[in-house]
Formats: structure tokens, C-alpha cells, sequence
């Protein structure tokens, strides 16, 4: 693994939270770079190294918090690494494969096979998006970590 990034977020009021039943989103924007320093060195990633990603989420209101997800693009030039979300607290991960606008356990795509319509899983290069959503409440001071891993797919500067 070449790179590591995190994202710290807090939340600083909670009474729109406990009025609103709508669920507290946190949204990563990945920054994309050709080069990181690992142990004083500069190195480029390149296709075949993975990448993982990490959320921290961090209560630091008085009350529990509740409907928490966090929803991560996926870079461009980057594959997801089947298998490789995970989180320290009870969640449930779902992936998108249309660019964040429907998610599932298990995205499918419809294909013909011997002439029939049937749903097939989708490889791991149509996922745009992996999304936890947090199983009951955040005690006050509580955090959640959620990561994932990704693949480089192409050479720098080469993502579209």
C-alpha cells in the first residue's frame, strides 16, 4: 500500500440531527496525487498498487448520534478491491455502480446469456461509490473508522 488518506470529521450540533429524520452524510473528496513521500522517498504510484482509503467520524456532541453514513467516490484510474470495505462498528456497506444514485449490497448487471435476460454481479470496475451506513447510535466522544481499498488501474495523469 502506497498512500493513506484520512478524513476527520465532527459533528457540532446535534439538535437537527435529533429533529430530522434524514441521515447525517459525510461525503470524501479524494485527492488524487501522482507521488507520495514514504519514508523520505518520493514514490509514483502505479498500475497494480493499491491505495487504501480511510473515514474517521467522530461524535463530539453531548448526546448519541444517530443515521450516520459515510459515502467515498472512487477515484478515477482506481478499481475497488472486492471485499476490502470495512468498519469497527457494526455497519452496512452497499457500492454503487451509476455514480452514487442507487446502492446494494451486491450491485447486479443485466446480460444476455443463451438469449435470456439474467442478472450477473457486476465486475469491480463499474463500482463508483462504497457507502457505510452506521448500525444504531454514536455515543458522545465515540468514533467510527471506515476504509476501503483500490487498485491503480492506470498511470498517472493518465485518469479520465
Amino acid at each position: 500500500m502506497k498512500l493513506l488518506r484520512w478524513l476527520l470529521v465532527g459533528m457540532l450540533a446535534s439538535a437537527a440531527q435529533a429533529q430530522a429524520p434524514q441521515p447525517l452524510v459525510i461525503t470524501a473528496h479524494n485527492v488524487t496525487a501522482d507521488t507520495v513521500s514514504v519514508r523520505g522517498r518520493d514514490v509514483v504510484a502505479r498500475p497494480g498498487d493499491v491505495i487504501r482509503y480511510a473515514l474517521v467520524f467522530t461524535n463530539v456532541t453531548a448526546g448519541p448520534v444517530r443515521n450516520i453514513q459515510f459515502v467515498d467516490p472512487i477515484p478515477a484510474g482506481m478499481v475497488y478491491v472486492l471485499g476490502s470495505a470495512t468498519a469497527d462498528h457494526a455497519v452496512r456497506i452497499e457500492y454503487s455502480i451509476d455514480s452514487g444514485k442507487s446502492y446494494a449490497a451486491r450491485p447486479v448487471i443485466a446480460a444476455l446469456v443463451n438469449g435470456q435476460r439474467v442478472e450477473k454481479p457486476a465486475p469491480r470496475e463499474l463500482y463508483t461509490h462504497v457507502r457505510w451506513t452506521v448500525l444504531g447510535s454514536l455515543a458522545p466522544r465515540a468514533r467510527v473508522m471506515a476504509e476501503f481499498r483500490t487498485q491503480v488501474s492506470e498511470a498517472p495523469g493518465e485518469a479520465k
